[in-house]
């Protein structure tokens, strides 16, 4: 009998850590439109200059300018990647492609910029 209760609490302290560490990794996922709305979040946070079509915008103005293009979108975009990819790469116009430039003058891609923020995002989980 005492071998018997044993197992079931081992058994029993088994099964609540295998619960609680399921439990957490649902937990510390993100969900594709969130990862979207943080993207949105760190362009608008980081003061650069967004540069669109040759002209330059604030970070919030960016913002502004991609969540229109993704409201326009509609239900087609549906991952961070896609977002990053049809959204905020280049003008749908134009054809150019966005940049964002730092205080010092260094500019790089828009897409390179929020690929990075997405892959330190995805690091936490």
């Amino acid at each position: 009998m005492k071998i018997c209760n044993k197992i079931n609490r081992i058994f029993f302290y088994l099964l609540s850590l295998f619960l609680i560490f399921n439990l957490y990794s649902q937990t510390s996922k993100f969900s594709e439109k969130e990862k979207i709305t943080y993207l949105l979040d760190e362009l608008e946070k980081s003061k650069l200059t967004f540069i669109r079509n040759g002209d330059e915008y604030s970070s919030k103005e960016a913002r502004e300018h991609m969540q229109k293009k993704l409201n326009y979108a509609g239900n087609r975009i549906t991952t961070a990647d896609q977002f990053i990819t049809y959204i905020a790469t280049k003008s749908s116009l134009s054809g150019k492609f966005y940049y964002v430039k730092y205080p010092d003058g260094k500019k790089i891609e828009s897409a390179i910029w929020l690929r990075e923020i997405l892959a330190k995002l995805e690091e936490k989980k």
